[in-house]
């Protein structure tokens, strides 16, 4: 039997409502933030939430709240100091901040430069300003320079740091 070895062309139809369609598709993408803008909500709302804890945060030091900052952190979380020192863990982070603490009054300030998200990971950098004042003898020392905060949202929807940076000259006696 033969058997034709050609297939029927395709209509112009066909090729027609298929250019349509991606370019419609094409549009919708590009129009979607501007009719949807639930879409940017989540991550406005998470933007939102980081800088409350930042500021959280900054009050707790500042107030000398222990428990309330090492809630902040994961239980594996990693602070790496100015001058290279990388504290790992919860244990080790309440002794660093415990030392903090009782050695000094903070008035520290940052200055958010860039907070993005992008899934479950987020990271706030910018710079600061603290002046530490010496309990013992009222001595002040001041220091500036950069942070890095990486943040992971955990499985409760929360976010907890997991990898917090400071640069700079480390203050002397710290």
């Amino acid at each position: 039997m033969n058997v034709p070895s050609t297939l029927p062309a395709k209509s112009a139809l066909f090729s027609c409502s298929r250019r349509a369609t991606t370019a419609f598709l094409a549009f919708a993408t590009i129009l979607a933030p501007t009719f949807c803008p639930t879409a940017a909500a989540p991550q406005a709302s998470t933007i939102v939430t980081l800088a409350k804890i930042r500021q959280a945060w900054v009050y707790d030091l500042r107030t000398k709240q222990l428990e309330p900052i090492l809630k902040f952190y994961a239980p594996d979380a990693v602070f790496l100091q100015p001058n290279g020192e990388r504290i790992t863990g919860t244990a080790a982070l309440r002794n660093l901040f415990q030392t903090i603490m009782a050695t000094f009054h903070s008035d520290l300030t940052l200055h958010s430069q860039n907070l993005e998200t992008s899934g479950d990971l987020a990271y706030d950098s910018g710079d600061f300003q603290e002046t530490l004042t010496t309990i013992a003898t009222g001595a002040k020392i001041t220091s500036k320079g950069s942070y890095i905060i990486i943040f992971k949202r955990q499985p409760n929807g929360s976010w907890q740091i997991v990898q917090h940076v400071w640069t700079g000259t480390p203050p002397p006696g710290t």
